[in-house]
């Protein structure tokens, strides 16, 4: 079988949905290391192994210590069947070297694209989504639309989900053809800049609904104030996160706004 022809449709299908089961066999021991593996189990069958040979290379995978973001963990597992296809078609005297080179490689990506999914999704993406879901309900509540309250929780889902199941099923394709070259690919992209952007509006978002709280709606203003005042006396103490920053912000326009009903 041509190797191009290998990571075809089908394949691709089976990693993905079987990387929402990554972290269904977590351990304090080795992490991710048995969710992987079960990602990577069609691929050791199409790859030609014999039944003793995926054993062995499943072996590899469940024994050794994998923990990464787990949306990012999509590159690495098309990294990884990129790599145990040229062990596969390696001859004997090169398989070891390859082996080593793969575990290598597999754990250096895992340690970087956890710090950038994690930065990128949780630290960013996550807030914002939640900040413009808030902004949108709001604007509906101002329409008289209230109804439409439940319609923040979809847009939340819908916006934050659209790029993550992106980034789940088009890395499993990427890290299999960029092989080796996954993190010089990764640097390619302005990852940082996106994470700016993504915080500074979020930040900017939650601005605007702290001060609709505090200064539109009537009688609450001085609730409003003297929470944000509270707050900022406790930032001033101890460093904030962002996401915990937006989560006060809309706790503080909740609290602006408890009397008016």
């Amino acid at each position: 079988m041509a190797a191009d022809k290998r990571m075809d449709r089908s394949m691709r299908r089976r990693i993905f949905w079987r990387l929402f089961l990554l972290q269904a066999w977590w351990n304090f021991e080795r992490m991710q290391s048995l969710g992987l593996t079960y990602c990577l189990e069609p691929w050791f069958k199409r790859c030609g192994l014999s039944g003793r040979e995926r054993r062995s290379a499943m072996a590899r995978h469940a024994g050794a210590y994998f923990n990464t973001q787990p949306y990012m963990a999509a590159f690495i597992a098309g990294m990884v069947c990129s790599l145990e296809q040229d062990i596969a078609d390696a001859s004997a005297r090169d398989k070891e070297a390859k082996v080593k080179r793969l575990s290598a490689l597999k754990t250096a990506a895992a340690g970087a694209l956890a710090g950038i999914g994690d930065a990128l999704f949780w630290g960013a993406l996550r807030p914002f989504c939640a900040a413009l879901g808030l902004v949108i309900g709001l604007l509906l509540i101002r329409r008289g639309m209230s109804a439409f309250g439940l319609g923040i929780a979809a847009v939340y889902l819908v916006i934050f989900n659209a790029p993550s199941l992106w980034v789940r099923y088009e890395g499993i394709v990427l890290g299999y053809r960029w092989g080796e070259q996954l993190p010089f690919k990764l640097k390619q992209f302005p990852v940082q800049a996106w994470i700016q952007r993504l915080r500074l509006a979020g930040a900017a978002m939650a601005a605007a609904v702290l001060v609709y709280a505090l200064w539109d709606l009537a009688g609450q203003r001085l609730i409003g104030i003297t929470a944000f005042a509270i707050y900022a006396l406790i930032l001033e103490k101890r460093p904030q996160s962002w996401t915990s920053l937006y989560g006060a912000t809309c706790g503080l326009g909740v609290l602006a706004a408890v009397g008016r009903s």
